[in-house]
């Protein structure tokens, strides 16, 4: 029942009270219409066991455009009677730019009729599911309602950008003892020469130096070559909203989203393992693996996360590390707050190879700081408080980028990666 059933009940009421009072039968008889009226909608209403409507959705994204696309599609089929007036209400998910469409649609349904609902909406990353769509049955005159939901389930990830880096130099402090890409400073098999030990049996002939076996006839040498492992990365992304900065429609927060992408694309292409952890009020976790799955994995986790209005890098007694292994090269993505510097004595102690990489909050948001003195100074403590944090971390042998988002990474990364020493464990 809606306001309009009301509004005539009591107009009905009013008329009826004063016809009484009174005794004027022409008021009484004004009544006839409006009963009339409500009588038409009472037998033309659908009960909601009379309501049989199966659906689908689907949805996917569309190529073309720096910004994706997905277009959702809803078909009906009505399995009951007819249903003279049925509004369709898909709900607004946070994300949705509609361009295409509405998520709003009135139509009437004969027995047996179909019906396929669509619209579009643009996105930059997101994970968007849907499980009912909300329907209201309602007689020609909108007095009586029936609210369902509609089983319609379906479910699409918005993956982020990511740029495809070119192979990192890893020199990370230990591997893992599997066949990769990175010199593990051990003798066995590789590429690389590594040195000459005396013959074992067993020992492939083609490995044999025929030089120094001749000079010494009564015994054989073998050249050694220097093994090639793999890494195991641990990579952790700041989700804290106080660490985010809001420049029109973009935030620093993405710019660290498409970092994480790109860097665990190049890192598993690589044939690393790599693990993620986002933290915040809500931690996100991506245990360690390989390969294409593993990607999948962690872009789908990308593509979900929110920053969170609590949770803190000071707080290291809910940090998690205990997912990544004590061998483990972590990096960081953080912008950093007052005092996050207290994070990384915690993870140098615990014998981690950490490498920061913070997105520049200052440089990112100067654009909309105003130009008076009060500012300008501003600014420049808060530059100084910035460099200070970042030396205590550089003081642990952590190295550290001050990324300025309007720098390609790639470079800035393997430039670091190159000049890296290898941490001694404490």
């Amino acid at each position: 029942m809606t306001g309009k059933v009301l509004t005539l009940f009591l107009v009905i009421f009013g008329l009826l009270f004063t016809a009484l009072l009174t005794r004027s039968g022409g008021l009484a008889w004004l009544c006839l219409p409006f009963l009339a009226y409500l009588g038409m909608g009472i037998l033309q209403s659908v009960p909601a066991e009379k309501i049989q409507i199966a659906a689908q959705r689907s949805a996917e994204k569309m190529d073309g455009g720096d910004v994706p696309t997905i277009e959702v599609s809803v078909h009906l089929r009505n399995q009951g009677g007819a249903i003279p007036h049925l509004r369709l209400l898909d709900p607004l998910q946070p994300g949705m730019r509609i361009i295409v469409g509405s998520l709003r649609r009135s139509v009437s349904l004969a027995a047996g009729e179909e019906l396929l609902f669509t619209y579009s909406f643009e996105t930059r990353r997101g994970s968007f599911s849907w499980k009912t769509i909300q329907a209201v049955a309602s007689d020609p005159f909108g007095l009586f309602e029936t609210w369902i939901e509609i089983p319609a389930a379906a479910r699409i990830y918005v993956q982020p950008d990511l740029q495809r880096f070119r192979p990192l130099p890893l020199r990370p402090q230990r591997t893992l003892h599997s066949t990769g890409a990175i010199p593990a400073r051990l003798g066995g098999n590789g590429t690389d020469f590594w040195g000459i030990r005396e013959y074992h049996p067993g020992d492939s002939l083609r490995r044999l130096d025929w030089r120094l076996t001749a000079r010494h006839p009564r015994k054989f040498f073998t050249k050694e070559f220097e093994q090639e492992e793999i890494a195991d990365i641990g990579l952790i992304l700041d989700a804290r909203r106080k660490t985010d900065i809001h420049v029109g429609d973009e935030s620093l927060f993405e710019h660290s989203v498409r970092a994480a992408a790109s860097l665990a694309e190049v890192l598993l292409r690589q044939g690393n393992r790599v693990s993620l952890l986002v933290y915040g009020k809500k931690a996100f976790r991506v245990f360690p693996g390989y390969g294409k799955v593993q990607l999948n994995r962690i872009l789908h986790t990308l593509a979900r996360v929110r920053p969170d209005a609590e949770g803190s890098l000071s707080g290291l007694e809910a940090l998690p590390v205990q997912m990544f292994s004590s061998h483990s090269t972590i990096l960081i993505i953080s912008p950093l707050a007052s005092n996050d510097w207290r994070l990384f004595p915690r993870l140098r102690g615990l014998g981690y190879q950490v490498l920061l990489i913070s997105p520049n909050p200052i440089a990112y948001a100067r654009q909309i700081f105003a130009s008076d003195p009060a500012t300008l100074l501003a600014i420049r403590l808060a530059e100084m408080e910035r460099r200070l944090e970042i030396h205590k971390i550089t003081q642990l042998w952590v190295p550290v980028i001050d990324w300025q988002v309007t720098q390609p990474l790639s470079p800035l990364v393997r430039e670091k990666l190159a000049h890296l020493r290898i941490q001694q464990g404490r």
